[in-house]
């Protein structure tokens, strides 16, 4: 079952980037990129929930069909991707990539050696993510098998992985030439964003009484809104290619993110009559497009590239005006990518769910909340993380 909020926050993420491809609005353009860090909060919490799920439901995890399932999310969709794109290009330019670019995206390791695609970083610290966390996640449980919760050591495993990756950029940058590539997108510099996402799946499916108490209280949801935006406002304080910003910057995105995130799953009531049914409205699409949000972001980045020009050939017409261009590379990115969704990524997905049936584990309620915090908390139970 989806869960609508997160659906929301998925196409918050996708569209951002695509701001930051699209060279409007310069302020927020400027910044889009940390879309890609709210998908790695988003993946860290919907793959650990995944998961948690399966051992509350079996007391195990099983690495060879969770990566099974990962995969066949994953692969189909980007290696076609990958081969019309390469047609593509050879077709319209006569060109095509070198095969050290080919492999690089084929294995996943595009955020290391330069690959074919620049948007395709992301896709290389997932992968890795993918591989880490079961592995972790196995480990702990065969540790402690006769345990309810194995994963108890997730908070320490996670402020480990944290000041890791901060030493990790802190050496990339500050000493000798700085790499602010490489503090942007190794993976050795950048899980820590999908470590926390795992941090919050822990609490949310074996702590779920402690997320209760800190967020049930209206004045605690505004003091982690506040404290939310301040972190995320260090974008607009420091350049994302500074010392400061690409050690500690990147940690202040993904705890901002993280309280983002949590607010999406407990915020409730606070919006009434018209206003609330044209913001439900405004969800209800925002929650559609962000389940198409991985072809979406595989397809925006040719998309942005290509059919801007095509259209102009079409009708005809000497130049777009930048906002012109940008509304027509979304309108053709959400169009190519919902399309290819729907002709390879959910086909796939289908087939694999009959193959491949993911295990389910129910939600603990809290037996303390009462009243409509209660009934929203059943809800979001019932709402599991999907991926």
């Amino acid at each position: 079952m989806r869960n609508k909020r997160l659906d929301i926050l998925r196409c918050i993420a996708v569209f951002l980037v695509m701001l930051s491809h699209g060279g409007v609005w310069p302020a927020v353009a400027h910044n889009g990129w940390v879309g890609v860090d709210l998908f790695f909060v988003l993946s860290g919490f919907l793959i650990s929930g995944l998961l948690f799920s399966e051992y509350k439901a079996r007391n195990s995890i099983n690495f060879k069909r969770f990566f099974i399932r990962r995969g066949l999310k994953i692969y189909p969709a980007f290696y076609v991707f990958l081969v019309l794109t390469g047609a593509l290009y050879y077709v319209v330019f006569h060109s095509v990539s070198s095969v050290p670019q080919y492999l690089a995206e084929v294995f996943f390791v595009q955020n290391y050696w330069h690959g074919v695609w620049d948007h395709t970083w992301s896709l290389g610290v997932e992968e890795h993510f993918y591989i880490l966390l079961p592995t972790v996640l196995l480990f702990l449980a065969k540790r402690s098998p006769a345990r309810p919760d194995p994963f108890s050591a997730l908070p320490w495993i996670f402020a480990a992985v944290a000041v890791l990756c901060i030493a990790f950029r802190a050496a990339s940058v500050c000493f000798g030439t700085p790499n602010y590539h490489t503090a942007y997108a190794a993976s050795h510099d950048r899980i820590d964003a999908l470590f926390f996402g795992t941090l919050l799946g822990y609490f949310y499916h074996f702590r779920r009484q402690s997320l209760d108490r800190l967020l049930h209280p209206a004045w605690n949801r505004t003091v982690i809104a506040g404290c939310s935006a301040c972190l995320l406002s260090t974008i607009f304080l420091f350049p994302r290619n500074s010392p400061f910003f690409s050690t500690f910057g990147f940690t202040c995105v993904y705890l901002g993110f993280g309280g983002m995130l949590l607010l999406s799953l407990y915020l409730q009531g606070i919006l009434h009559g018209q206003v609330a049914r044209f913001v439900g409205a405004v969800g209800t699409v925002a929650a559609s497009l962000g389940m198409y949000s991985y072809s979406v972001y595989l397809w925006h980045g040719p998309t942005d590239a290509l059919f801007p020009g095509f259209v102009r050939r079409v009708l005809r017409i000497d130049a777009f005006s930048p906002n012109e261009r940008f509304a027509v590379s979304v309108i053709g990115s959400l169009v190519i990518g919902i399309t290819m969704s729907k002709i390879i990524e959910y086909p796939i997905l289908r087939l694999r769910d009959k193959i491949f049936p993911a295990p389910r584990g129910a939600l603990v309620v809290p037996s303390e909340t009462t009243g409509s915090h209660a009934a929203e908390t059943a809800r979001v139970a019932t709402a599991l993380p999907s991926d």
